[in-house]
């Protein structure tokens, strides 16, 4: 077993010169000693389990916090939630900068691009920066419910070196108007967070509950239940087991001239032949037997005589779902959910989503600000955004956007409505050339609703028009079969009644 650590202190390389004549595959690790008991509180994969030390029993939140990370990996429902949760928020982000001139923006962007390179919490993960450690916030809000950490500024508060994430359930609140944060290792001693530099999210936090709450939560009764249900199931398939043949052989009849020991011979025999040669039998051969045999299926019986699991778990699947504020066609547990139904429920999900990723929206924007802060820059201010999930109903959005424009548009004309109203029903600040609209109006097909009225009776007149042609044209088709009739010699039904 190679390990990157060694028992002595003796490095690998111990200068440049020397690392110089080391081939690069013995000079890719540098060992050094470390002790055992520093890597005891770190889990190792998927062989993480739950010890009950001591201080796990006595400290609820130590309890909680393991509780809470075991269910959300090993239990399949939790963590689902938690991979759908934190992987929806976790969606395609930008910066950019308001404020000051080009210069001091490029120079602002320069300074994000440095602190996003060193902010990130795992340093392995290379080319990782505020991405990564919005996707730790997601990671914690989804497991723990809760969240938080403190900037670490370098020793000339000149900027932020990194941003230290710690336990969670080590903060406390202190039962005073403005609930302060303190911060204990052991719960013995507690130290008063800084406001400056600390910070601390809880979901569905609030004045009463300051710590949040766990998505975990409101689950964990129902999956209990789902699990038991689970083992029934287990045991019940166990018991009834595959499907098997089931041959039966009628007993023959006594014959009076034996007595009962030739006849339990003979049947005896009789069942013993039976058994000798179907149990050689493969599975496509056919069977060939008198009419005192019957072979049929035991075992592994599915029929609606049985129990309805899978109407039973469907119903805890739901409740599952709703605890973690899902719904069932997301995870592929939906049946006869019509399309108006599934929009409604994307459309709330998607405001779910904004609604989380506005935190993280303004935890970003507070670690990156602070640090252009701290580096003399106080005119420009970065803005974190998220890009939301692809909308299926994009189409949609967009008639009934364009429908919006042109009812504003005919406000503005009809003159029930400035340009400047105009603009702001359509979401924009101001217009950005108000006398557009007046230009484009007068060369519009259609500027007001007279004009439309106009346009419609244009058509009525067109119409009629082509009615009455095609009915002069039938006139005449009337008069050449007329004349055709009292002259037919002149007449030829290609010609048009001409000779």
């Amino acid at each position: 077993m190679h390990w990157p650590f060694s028992k002595t202190k003796k490095p690998i390389i111990r200068s440049v010169a020397k690392a110089a004549t080391v081939s690069p595959k013995k000079n890719s690790i540098v060992k050094e000693k470390v002790s055992d008991k520093d890597f005891k509180s770190w889990s190792q994969g998927s062989t993480q389990v739950l010890t009950l030390d001591q201080r796990t029993l006595s400290d609820k939140a130590a309890f909680c916090k393991m509780f809470f990370a075991l269910i959300t990996r090993y239990y399949p429902a939790a963590s689902s939630a938690r991979w759908f949760w934190k992987n929806l928020c976790s969606t395609a982000q930008k910066v950019k900068f308001e404020g000051g001139s080009d210069s001091q923006k490029k120079e602002a962007k320069q300074r994000v691009n440095l602190l996003d390179a060193r902010i990130s919490p795992l340093k392995s993960v290379k080319g990782g920066g505020m991405d990564v450690l919005i996707a730790q916030f997601f990671h914690y809000i989804f497991t723990y419910g809760r969240f938080a950490g403190f900037l670490v500024p370098d020793a000339n508060f000149t900027r932020i070196e990194k941003f230290q994430i710690v336990d969670p359930f080590s903060v406390r609140f202190l039962d005073d108007l403005d609930r302060t944060p303190y911060v204990t290792k052991d719960n013995r001693e507690f130290f008063k967070a800084n406001q400056a530099t600390f910070f601390y999210y809880g979901l569905s936090m609030d004045y009463d509950n300051p710590y949040g709450i766990a998505l975990l939560e409101a689950a964990w009764s129902i999956m209990k239940m789902a699990e038991e249900m689970l083992d029934d199931m287990r045991l019940s398939s166990s018991n009834a087991g595959l499907p098997r043949l089931h041959i039966k052989i009628t007993q023959p009849d006594k014959d009076d001239t034996e007595d009962h020991e030739d006849y339990v011979d003979r049947i005896s025999t009789y069942f013993d032949s039976y058994v000798d040669n179907l149990s050689d039998i493969a599975p496509d051969d056919n069977f060939y037997t008198w009419d005192d045999v019957s072979i049929g299926v035991t075992g592994g019986h599915t029929g609606a005589g049985g129990f309805i699991w899978r109407n039973n778990h469907q119903v805890l699947d739901e409740e599952i779902t709703s605890a973690f504020h899902l719904y069932p066609w997301i995870v592929g547990k939906s049946a006869q959910t019509t399309k108006n139904w599934v929009r409604t429920q994307f459309d709330l999900l998607l405001i779910e989503v904004s609604s989380i990723q506005r935190v993280a929206k303004r935890f970003a924007e507070w670690v990156r600000n602070t640090d252009l802060l701290l580096g003399g820059i106080t005119s420009v201010r970065s803005i974190h955004t998220f890009e939301l999930p692809r909308d299926p109903a994009r189409k949609d959005i967009a008639i009934a956007e364009r429908f919006e424009i042109e009812n504003s548009e005919r406000k503005v004309l009809n003159g029930v409505i400035s340009p400047e109203t105009g603009a702001m029903e359509l979401g924009y600040d101001k217009a950005h050339d108000p006398e557009l609209i007046f230009k484009k109006g007068k060369d519009s097909e259609i500027k007001t609703p007279e004009h439309k009225d106009s346009r419609d009776n244009n058509m009525i007149e067109d119409k009629i028009t082509d009615l009455e042609g095609k009915i002069d044209s039938v006139t005449d088709n009337i008069d050449k079969i007329l004349t055709s009739i009292e002259n037919p010699v002149n007449y030829h039904p290609f010609s048009g009644g001409g000779e």
